[in-house]
């Protein structure tokens, strides 16, 4: 039975003298390169969209570390205690008024908006202090960072790394 499927793909198909080339679909041109590759790699990867302020920053690696880890939602603040089973505090230690989660450590909460207005009014950019309306640590970093010159950007950076 199985010889006769197989005859019958067989008969349909039809040979050629022509030589075989090999082509590399992940790239426009079809020719294999090492760039090609890498990006193949991460196809379908999470991006980190603050890589370049964290990692290029002057902070110690352990700030920086820290702040991926935030970034990430992976501190073990209340949420994430919840989610394991574990001894938790009912709300932020800091102002009672909120569930503890690291997006509210730093920058929902009313002590966090307050640190970073004194800390950022050292360098006349009190105005870029986090909001009522601000829930996200990241997304207010990138906010922030396009209001400052970049003359100063990397040090903007490295303060905000630093605070955090």
């Amino acid at each position: 039975m199985e010889y006769l499927e197989l005859l019958t793909v067989l008969s349909n198909l039809s040979l050629s003298y022509i030589e075989d080339r090999h082509i590399w679909r992940h790239n426009n041109n079809g020719l294999f390169s090492s760039k090609s590759a890498y990006r193949l790699f991460f196809y379908g990867a999470v991006s980190f969209e603050p890589w370049h302020r964290l990692w290029k920053s002057w902070a110690p690696p352990k700030c920086q570390t820290f702040l991926w880890l935030a970034i990430n939602d992976k501190c073990w603040t209340t949420d994430q205690l919840i989610k394991r089973g574990l001894p938790h505090p009912l709300r932020c230690a800091l102002c009672d008024q909120e569930d503890e989660t690291v997006q509210h450590i730093l920058v929902g909460c009313v002590f966090a908006r307050e640190f970073w207005y004194r800390i950022l009014s050292c360098f006349g950019l009190n105005r870029l202090t986090p909001g009522i309306n601000n829930s996200n640590f990241a997304q207010w970093w990138r906010r922030s960072c396009k209001q400052v010159a970049k003359a100063i950007r990397k040090g903007f950076n490295t303060l905000i790394i630093l605070g955090a």
